[in-house]
């Protein structure tokens, strides 16, 4: 007996990446913010496999979120084996040169959603 030939691809794995600025007007909660950025890669062919949010007052210049969380959803993804790393802010041009080269030329994506 033959094994059957996989007619679709298999889901990119994706880890998001939840940022609460403390801004009084943001339109969502970090949780609803992460709910909806869920549904946003589930609907863009996404396999969501792990998420990490973290709370600051301003931006890290060089990697929007800080140091140690970097550190963190680095061994994160690693473990979990994702293939992008989706963030709920939007992020520069440097935050990604500077993510990308942290966590491994892993994609580092941003929706701008919260």
């Amino acid at each position: 007996m033959k094994t059957p030939i996989p007619t679709t691809q298999p889901k990119e794995r994706a880890f998001l990446v939840g940022v609460d600025l403390n801004q009084e007007d943001d339109l969502l909660s970090l949780e609803d913010s992460l709910n909806e950025l869920s549904l946003l890669a589930d609907t863009a062919g996404l396999d969501v496999v792990g998420q990490a949010t973290q709370n600051i007052r301003a931006p890290n210049p060089k990697t929007f979120i800080g140091p140690g969380k970097v550190e963190e959803v680095k061994a994160l993804v690693e473990e979990v084996q994702a293939d992008i790393i989706v963030f709920d802010e939007e992020l520069s041009g440097r935050h990604l040169r500077e993510l990308n080269q942290y966590l491994g030329n892993k994609y580092a994506s941003s929706t701008g959603q919260h």
